[in-house]
């Protein structure tokens, strides 16, 4: 009977144990709810098929973007996103973007990087206030339809 006792101590003091250590390690886990940045398009930078920036730049560039980002549950890996962007080129409607499911990339010290198919890739960095976003275009069309090989578009957030 003795024997008995001190197995089941052992077991309950194990899963005691595995209980808290579990429960400290899932508090060390980012467990933020999703976050939504909104901004404004500010500038767009082209850059020749040469690879030189055009300068003046190709179009002048505005629009507006969302980044929603998903519920963080791992540290350091970054979570799914959607985007929602409107691109306007010389004050005209140029591209509408009303639901982008994004690939998660990376995060690393506040900057998520994500892409959306072989050319786009879009970083939101929240170190910086406001917190900065580019959608960066690298095309694979060997300048046929037009004059420049790559371009970003640069916003800040609003909040």
């Amino acid at each position: 009977m003795k024997n008995r006792k001190n197995i089941l101590t052992y077991i309950v003091a194990a899963v005691v144990t595995l209980v808290v250590s579990a429960s400290s390690s899932w508090g060390t886990r980012p467990l933020q709810g999703p976050e939504n940045y909104t901004g404004k398009l500010t500038h767009g930078e082209f850059v020749s098929c040469e690879g030189q920036i055009l300068n003046p730049p190709a179009y002048a560039v505005d629009g507006t973007w969302v980044l929603h980002i998903e519920r963080m549950t791992e540290p350091q890996v970054p979570p799914p996103a959607n985007l929602t962007m409107i691109v306007f080129r010389d004050g005209h409607p140029y591209l509408v973007f009303p639901h982008i499911e994004l690939t998660p990339v990376s995060l690393e010290d506040g900057i998520y990087t994500y892409t959306w198919g072989l050319q786009v890739t879009a970083t939101l960095d929240t170190n910086t206030t406001p917190a900065t976003f580019a959608w960066h275009v690298v095309f694979d069309d060997n300048c046929t339809l037009r004059n420049y090989g790559t371009l970003t578009y640069f916003g800040l957030a609003n909040n």
